[in-house]
């Protein structure tokens, strides 16, 4: 089995107008999708954790004609948890219809960054050529494919208890030879390339080290 990476651009905004409820201070969202299904009245119902808790939350989603229900909930790390049942925009809903038709899986968590949306596709060669062959012209401009590998399913280690954006910034560092010997890069930099402050990168970084020596030790 193979796992197609994709990555959809947040300036395209190819998931559509409910999304632009999870803004932050003019941001898109970070986070994940945890699971999302398209029903077969078209609809779609998902389970969204933000690790950031958009202003007025509720009050956005009672007043979007879009969204049929919702459970907003904080989370223990100060984020969201958010059950949407809502009828997506056409890009959604033709993307889904895509995985179904070529009889592909979502691998979940889809992760959502600042840049856009993160998803891995699992199938085989032809049903992920024939889904990519087959995405509509209003979402070729937003997709982007960084990578095809054979599927390798994270099990219950030490990378499934961090949190999205503690991946996100262990995954820039080690890409961009934080951990290199020499370093390749400086924490100021890395912080940079995050759009973060100094030491929200080191203070990720610790709790990642930190998770992986306990387990180690």
């Amino acid at each position: 089995m193979k796992c197609l990476r994709a990555h959809f651009d947040a300036d395209e905004n190819p998931f559509g107008s409910p999304y632009d409820l999870f803004t932050v201070d003019g941001q898109w969202p970070r986070g994940e999708l945890r699971d999302l299904r398209l029903r077969s009245d078209g609809t779609v119902v998902e389970l969204c954790i933000l690790e950031d808790v958009p202003p007025n939350i509720e009050s956005r989603l009672a007043e979007h004609p879009d969204i049929v229900d919702f459970d907003v909930g904080i989370s223990s790390d100060g984020g969201a948890v958010c059950h949407v049942h809502l009828v997506p925009d056409d890009g959604v809903r033709q993307l889904l219809e895509l995985v179904d038709e070529h009889d592909l899986l979502l691998d979940t968590p889809i992760r959502l960054t600042r840049d856009g949306v993160v998803v891995n596709v699992l199938g085989n060669h032809a049903q992920l050529r024939g889904a990519v062959s087959s995405l509509p012209d209003s979402l070729t401009d937003a997709f982007c494919v960084e990578g095809l590998s054979d599927y390798e399913p994270v099990r219950n280690g030490v990378r499934s208890e961090l949190t999205s954006r503690q991946r996100e910034v262990l995954e820039t560092a080690v890409e961009s030879g934080y951990y290199d010997i020499p370093r390749q890069i400086s924490i100021e930099e890395l912080a940079t390339e995050l759009d973060c402050s100094q030491s929200t990168v080191s203070e990720h970084l610790r709790k990642v080290e930190s998770r992986v020596l306990t387990r180690l030790g």
